[in-house]
């Protein structure tokens, strides 16, 4: 009886000898991280002219585009969207009092998507500038006005 026992105890040892490192290699192939590939990888920045091509969708996309009021418009930002990476870049108005935020993408200088802004865009989070929806330019600040804090 002796004999069995100790049979039965080296052969659950074995086992567990045996899953020991199987179970370290599952536990830490969780724990590393995956290199983006290189298509994905930000661009150094953002198209200059990124507020002019806002302007010009936003124009064709909204058809009383011209009675929304107080246009403002945020930074660029490196985004992972439903089609990829991509710029978003957020725009405020006033529509008959209420404020709305609106998020645009941009990939490889053209708008890939345009939605009004969902939570998970953070446009309330962001800074904003006066924009002139017509030009598609930033007006200059008023005199007195606080700039955004970055």
């Amino acid at each position: 009886m002796r004999l069995r026992r100790r049979q039965g105890a080296s052969a659950s040892s074995r086992r567990a000898i045996y899953a020991a490192p199987l179970l370290a290699l599952t536990l830490l192939a969780g724990c590393s991280n995956i290199a983006l590939p290189p298509q994905d990888a930000p661009p150094t920045g953002a198209d200059p002219a990124y507020t002019k091509l806002v302007a010009d969708h936003i124009g064709a996309t909204f058809k009383e585009h011209a009675a929304y009021e107080a246009y403002e418009i945020s930074g660029p930002r490196w985004v992972h969207a439903l089609r990829g990476w991509s710029w978003l870049v957020c725009v405020r108005f006033q529509d008959h009092g209420r404020q709305r935020s609106y998020a645009v993408f941009i990939k490889d200088g053209a708008v890939v998507d345009s939605r009004y802004a969902v939570r998970t865009d953070a446009c309330d989070l962001q800074a904003y500038a006066p924009f002139d929806m017509m030009t598609g330019a930033m007006r200059p600040m008023s005199v007195g006005a606080q700039e955004p804090i970055y």
